[in-house]
């Protein structure tokens, strides 16, 4: 999920590869753009105003069989009267692409849930890289799914990544000139299933956790309150105009969308 700076939602479908539009106040969703094949859409961020980077690839919501190697980034430009799509780069060593965030105007990161690993990607060129792969990033043995790293935000220095199936919230130091990672530090764990968040400017992160329902505030310093409970969330996005700032939209992997307000 992202929000557009006009307070629309963007909504990537994970069931199949549409990306919809929901304005909040009418509340009524457009099919904006399908991507031919491809079975899923993943992770999104802005890029710069109203572009957008996008992963595309195969995952089966009823088996949860996950294709390595389909996954793909693509950029979507909304600046103009009609949407469009444009392939940046498939990606034939990916395990399973999940979240992204941006970096810079022409560079995101890209998690790799499958292989527990972050990635980085020039959206210009194409060119991409392993930044890290980490224990923390990987799911345990034994899993449903082998998905670790989920949700991830680039804030501040540090990119703060979910691990799904690892069940803890992290951050991992990334030099802003070079982009190499540094050490990862846990801030919570013992969570139900974290999948995405939103970080406030305050550093404040309202995290999904889908197991238990719950939206968690988490406070940079590490500690956890309840900041709302919705069934079976899965990301929370910040809403973006003066009447707004203060919500939180979140999806569910049931295709609901709430708002709470951020306390």
């Amino acid at each position: 999920m992202a929000v557009r700076s006009n307070g629309d939602i963007l909504l990537n479908r994970l069931d199949v590869p549409e990306l919809w539009s929901v304005d909040p106040v009418t509340k009524i969703g457009t099919n904006l753009l399908n991507f031919t094949g491809a079975a899923s859409l993943a992770g999104i961020t802005e890029i710069s105003p109203d572009v957008f980077a996008v992963v595309t690839g195969s995952f089966n919501t009823k088996s949860f069989a996950v294709k390595a190697g389909s996954w793909s980034v693509y950029k979507v430009d909304l600046t103009g009267a009609t949407p469009t799509q444009t392939l940046v780069k498939n990606v034939p060593e990916s395990g399973f692409f999940v979240g992204l965030t941006t970096f810079n105007n022409d560079t995101i990161f890209i998690a790799d849930a499958g292989k527990g690993s972050l990635y980085k990607m020039t959206i210009s060129t194409g060119d991409y890289s392993v930044v890290i792969t980490d224990p923390s990033m990987k799911a345990p043995s034994g899993a449903l799914i082998q998905e670790g790293i989920h949700g991830i935000k680039y804030f501040n220095g540090n990119v703060y990544f979910s691990s799904t199936f690892g069940n803890t919230f992290n951050k991992v130091a990334i030099d802003p000139v070079t982009a190499k990672a540094g050490a990862v530090t846990t801030i919570v764990s013992n969570l139900q299933g974290p999948e995405g968040f939103a970080i406030g400017p305050d550093g404040t992160s309202y995290l999904a956790v889908m197991t238990s329902g719950q939206v968690l505030k988490i406070t940079p310093d590490g500690k956890s309150t309840l900041a709302g409970s919705v069934a079976s969330c899965t990301c929370v996005s910040f809403g973006r105009t003066d009447k707004d700032n203060s919500t939180l939209y979140v999806a569910t992997s049931g295709g609901a969308l709430f708002s709470i307000l951020a306390s």
